[in-house]
């Protein structure tokens, strides 16, 4: 009896996986970035721009709504500024990297569909963002002191599905400042690419 009892829990567990399972579209993806946001700091100023990102998309339900967390890495350039000399036009700058894991969490609207030959999906939801590390640059005291390591975002998007292959369009409205101490919020505008499985 206990046999039996163990075998249909099995059983049981075995067919809510594969159900679970087939309803899971797992989508790395790479992309590129451009962020909108500059800040006056304490002697300098700080401008972020381009980068790119790598990651993994998920796509939970198969129904007209699904559930689209996922985590990327990103990394993107900041250019710093700095007057020699205030009453001069003589300034100089230089180049570093931020890099910080990025964790959305979407709720998407299949507008025509899944599993299709061309599928066409909205998305929008939270963006939790934390900042791992700053490369350092000589002349310049910068570092992740100077940002806050935690930040959150509200994300908005578009995406086209082609066979197995996807693409995203994504715009991230900044909710928190991005730096410590200073006002400004990191808008960034993303477009992706990736496969689907």
């Amino acid at each position: 009896m206990k046999t039996l009892k163990f075998v249909a829990l099995f059983l049981s567990l075995f067919f809510v996986t594969q159900s679970l399972m087939a309803q899971v579209t797992v989508s790395p993806k790479v992309g590129v970035n451009l962020s909108a946001l500059d800040a006056k700091l304490n002697d300098f100023e700080a401008e972020a721009r381009t980068g790119w990102h790598a990651g993994l998309d998920f796509r939970i339900g198969d129904g007209v709504l699904f559930l689209n967390p996922g985590v990327q890495y990103q990394s993107y350039t900041a250019r710093l500024m700095q007057d020699i000399n205030e009453d001069t036009e003589v300034n100089f700058s230089e180049e570093t990297t931020i890099q910080s894991i990025k964790a959305p969490l979407n709720i998407g609207i299949r507008v025509t569909g899944d599993n299709g030959l061309l599928g066409l999906h909205l998305k929008g939801g939270i963006v939790p963002t934390y900042v791992m590390g700053v490369k350092e640059v000589n002349n310049f005291d910068f570092s992740t002191d100077e940002l806050n390591r935690l930040t959150w975002g509200a994300n908005m998007g578009v995406g086209i599905d082609i066979l197995f292959f996807t693409a995203d369009l994504t715009y991230e409205k900044g909710l928190t400042d991005f730096f410590a101490g200073s006002e400004g919020k990191n808008n960034v505008l993303s477009l992706s690419v990736g496969l689907k499985f």
